[in-house]
């Protein structure tokens, strides 16, 4: 057993062709000093993506059961864009054996409705909060990317999967472009 681990012996005592102790370390703080040390700083996201982020979630954060708001809004300010704010909702629960039945008239006429109110209420929340934002330049823009969930895709064929409101900040005063997606 002796003989196993006999070269350790001879390394350790004899400072044998490896790095040991305090080279070893050495040698990992500076390829980690290289390695990681040299990454931009981090910069802080905006009080203006969190204004914006707060009313959209304001807007649209209406509690539906079964459904409702399934992913919360997350923003980002893309360089030479502006801000942009995606979040992903479902207008109506599906359909199950143990949910109370609803006709399919019923489900078509809730989701038409919702639909409509979230594009109003998105849309003038753009106008009232785009002009007030510091951070998006005259020619920037601010979008909201709403991802809607099908949960009754039998029901709702023709319902969008994505909804773009997009407004310049510069055009406060028009209107909010609409852009639906299947």
């Amino acid at each position: 057993m002796a003989q196993l681990f006999s070269y350790w012996h001879s390394v350790r005592y004899h400072g044998g062709n490896c790095l040991g102790g305090p080279k070893l370390l050495v040698f990992v703080l500076l390829v980690s000093g290289i390695l990681y040390g040299q990454g931009q700083p981090v910069e802080k996201i905006s009080p203006d993506v969190r204004t914006i982020q707060k009313a959209v979630n304001d807007v649209v954060g209406t509690p539906i059961p079964g459904g409702g708001v399934l992913q919360v809004a997350k923003g980002a300010y893309l360089d030479g864009y502006g801000i942009v704010v995606s979040l992903e909702v479902a207008f109506d629960p599906p359909v199950n054996p143990f949910s109370p039945q609803k006709t399919p008239e019923e489900i078509r006429t809730t989701a038409a409705q919702r639909l409509k109110d979230v594009q109003e209420k998105l849309t003038n929340v753009l106008k009232q909060n785009v002009a007030q934002l510091e951070s998006v330049g005259p020619a920037e823009s601010v979008s909201v990317v709403l991802n809607i969930l099908n949960t009754n895709p039998a029901y709702l064929p023709d319902l969008p999967s994505q909804i773009i409101f997009s407004i310049k900040k510069q055009d406060t005063a028009a209107r909010v472009s609409l852009r639906q997606y299947k």
